[in-house]
């Protein structure tokens, strides 16, 4: 059963083939579409940008290069790993599939087509692009989750759970926020035991969890109608290290948000309060996520560390250069979309 010191040494092949500084700024410095697509094609992503010119044209066509060339990495990283290891690699990869699920749902939800979906997601993961395809074209939200029932997949049974609900209620933050929370269980039993994976599996939902928390309290303590603690509490999603259901209340509360932030503080959050712009403080965090996350990638070679951090410079990769794509088009100065993207 190959082991991480055989998949790291796999992935460290991988990571020579991202992009460095310099390939970066000439796709910045790119001074039209056509050039950032001369560019683009010249790197890693060519030969998908090549397959994908041949069916579309424009940004369809660099969407479709930049999510192939990505699933075909996680599908190639998900086939290193046997046993207790790939185990962990797929609980890692799960959040983007519960990512493109959400968009799947929200499609179905607003009567978007297959093909309005499919370009909003970024298969990785269990659902591959030929398996959210078909859960696009499914004519509504129960038929989606038969299919992904049939495709056997970890969050088919809290999506049959939560459809009850939905049929009922309409409300489709509901089933969302089921889906989290569920997510969230089974990557903590995936990643049960003191091993060094697990713990460092652990902590990065961990981690997630609390931001994700953070984010959903600052919002509803800003909001123009406040809702009751009762109405508040199922905005919560447990299994994170640092903010628990009281602390969530705390900061959700406008009397008592001060007092909130102080306690997060002080239990070791790395943000205080968020000031004037939510937008600014959610992408703080979400870089400071980012970053620790990536940072894995020089931690223990003989771990899932190097997975973890290749994954996220490689997704951090695909969003920069999605970013990028659009600037060109748009004609935004290169300094503005600098502050924009995810430096890691």
């Amino acid at each position: 059963m190959p082991d991480f010191a055989y998949i790291n040494a796999r992935v460290r092949a991988m990571r020579s083939r991202l992009l460095d500084a310099g390939q970066i700024e000439e796709l910045l410095g790119a001074p039209s579409f056509e050039a950032f697509l001369a560019a683009l094609n010249a790197t890693p992503y060519g030969r998908e940008l090549q397959e994908a010119l041949t069916r579309t044209r424009g940004l369809a066509a660099v969407d479709e290069a930049l999510a192939r060339n990505f699933s075909a990495t996680t599908q190639k990283i998900r086939s290193f790993g046997d046993g207790k290891p790939k185990a962990l690699i797929e609980a890692l990869m799960l959040r983007w599939d519960l990512a493109n699920l959400r968009v799947v749902l929200r499609g179905k939800h607003t009567g978007r087509a297959e093909e309005e979906i499919m370009e909003s997601v970024l298969p990785a993961g269990l659902l591959t692009e030929v398996s959210l395809r078909e859960l696009a074209r499914q004519p509504d939200i129960p038929a989606v989750a038969g299919v992904l029932d049939a495709l056997e997949h970890p969050l088919a049974p809290p999506l049959a759970e939560g459809l009850r609900d939905y049929l009922q209620s309409h409300d489709l933050l509901g089933l969302e926020m089921h889906l989290g929370r569920h997510y969230a269980a089974h990557v903590l039993r995936v990643a049960r035991g003191g091993g060094h994976n697990e713990t460092v599996v652990r902590g990065l939902v961990q981690a997630e969890i609390d931001v994700l928390n953070v984010k959903t309290a600052a919002k509803l303590a800003r909001a123009e109608e406040l809702l009751d603690a009762e109405a508040r509490r199922r905005f919560f999603i447990e299994g994170g290290a640092i903010v628990n259901e009281d602390l969530f209340l705390l900061l959700s509360t406008p009397e008592t948000a001060a007092q909130g932030w102080r306690a997060l503080v002080a239990r070791g959050f790395p943000v205080g309060e968020p000031g004037d712009d939510l937008t600014a403080f959610e992408q703080r965090l979400d870089r400071l996520l980012a970053r620790s996350t990536a940072r894995l990638y020089m931690a223990d070679p003989l771990g899932i560390d190097i997975v973890v951090g290749y994954l996220t410079l490689k997704y951090n990769e695909v969003v920069n250069l999605r970013l990028i794509a659009r600037s060109r088009i748009l004609g935004i100065p290169r300094e503005l979309v600098r502050r924009e993207m995810f430096l890691v």
